[in-house]
């Protein structure tokens, strides 16, 4: 009888100790970053700090040597060990030293130059035999790039003249194009028009794309993130670019959102005057680039603590956004839900916009509004994405995790 008390009393103490260990194991810590994650310094002192205990503790070794303050990115090695014996996990990141970034909120002007031109319609071509449409004979369509003609680099619509002007009649012209990433070889006849007695594609196209955008944050060295997301052509691939600007962008009006009908900001905007900079990347996770020294995006402005996936959490935080002029504001939102990921993925978050102003002025989240950073426990942690078409109070956050480091 003593004995079956006995071990009873040494499993209950068993399972009570298993029970009181697994509580003060930081599971997050452990799964929320991979080998190699990026993270910011201040996410680093989160790990100290949260990773310790009476059970678990956190040893953080230094690899990369320090190169002063020039130094932007160290690596770090994280042993998570039980009772400071038995090692569990080792990972190794990266950590970024820059703790501090000026916050966005701007509205801004976007022109992008592409690589290549962009396929966006059609005509028919009147000939001595009739109309004629080249595309019927082509493998192109609505939304390619075309980036070549006859080996011949095509970034502007004035280097298809000149491919046109050296035609010789009824050749084929051998295109060069992409379609969803993928590179593809396909032929194409000029047609000679009798108005003009000059040899066309009846092609429309372009090499750049103008929209409007929020600025998400500048660093220190004047590289900023805006919009959160890719500015994509008609057939939703990323625009590859070759170049552009950013510019100061006027709000003049509001569509409000809509159940079914999302809203939109009137931003204005003239190429040529108020740049503010320059545009090098546009992807998955935004566009991106450097600002010129005398830029009136950052003008009295304090910077901010980054936060991101590992101090996101659900509950009251804000947007700053400019919806009026120039003028830029905090609005009040709730985040519903923060997912979980290890790798660069958009839809990091859910919100809501709770702030009776923005939900008056606006209708919720509208287009444009893309890149307004997300500010909690007075961190910059991420930038809305996209709204719900169906509930324009509630749309998608990204972690700024995934902005940082583009």
């Amino acid at each position: 009888m003593k004995y079956k008390f006995f071990k009873a009393i040494s499993f209950f103490l068993f399972c009570s100790l298993f029970v009181l260990i697994s509580l003060n194991i930081p599971y997050f810590l452990i799964s929320g970053i991979n080998t190699n994650t990026f993270i910011a310094k201040n996410e680093l002192d989160l790990i100290k700090k949260q990773g310790n205990n009476l059970f678990f503790n956190t040893n953080i070794k230094k690899l990369s040597a320090s190169n002063g303050t020039e130094e932007k990115v160290s690596e770090y090695v994280i042993e998570y060990n039980l009772f400071n014996s038995f090692n569990i996990k080792n990972l190794k990141v990266k950590v970024v030293n820059d703790n501090l970034v000026y916050p966005g909120g701007n509205c801004v002007g976007l022109a992008l130059k592409t690589k290549g031109v962009t396929l966006v319609g059609n005509n028919y071509i009147i000939t001595k035999n009739g109309n004629v449409n080249t595309l019927l004979n082509s493998n192109l369509k609505i939304g390619d790039v075309i980036t070549k003609l006859n080996d011949i680099y095509i970034n502007d619509v004035s280097d298809v003249a000149t491919v046109l002007e050296n035609y010789i009649p009824n050749e084929d012209i051998i295109v060069e194009a992409k379609r969803n990433g993928e590179t593809f070889t396909t032929k194409i006849k000029p047609a000679l028009d009798i108005q003009t007695n000059k040899y066309k594609l009846g092609l429309w196209i372009k090499n750049d794309s103008l929209g409007v955008g929020t600025l998400t944050f500048v660093k220190d060295n004047n590289r900023y993130g805006c919009l959160g997301h890719a500015i994509t052509n008609e057939n939703g691939q990323n625009l590859e670019v070759s170049g552009g600007n950013i510019y100061e962008c006027n709000v003049i009006g509001v569509k409000k959102g809509e159940k079914g009908n999302p809203g939109e900001l009137m931003g204005l905007f003239a190429q040529g005057r108020n740049v503010q900079g320059d545009i090098d990347k546009n992807s998955d996770y935004g566009v991106f680039g450097n600002l010129y020294e005398n830029n009136t995006f950052i003008e009295n402005k304090k910077q901010m603590l980054v936060g991101g996936k590992l101090t996101a959490k659900p509950g009251f935080a804000q947007i700053m956004v400019c919806v009026d002029g120039y003028d830029i504001e905090l609005f009040d939102i709730e985040i519903i839900k923060t997912n979980y990921q290890v790798s660069a993925e958009n839809k990091s978050m859910i919100i809501k916009v709770t702030d009776d102003r923005l939900i008056e002025k606006t209708g919720g989240i509208v287009q444009g509004m893309s890149g307004s950073p997300i500010i909690q426990d007075n961190k910059i942690i991420g930038a809305v994405t996209h709204v719900f078409v169906n509930d324009p109070l509630k749309g998608f956050g990204l972690y700024l995790d995934w902005m940082l480091f583009e």
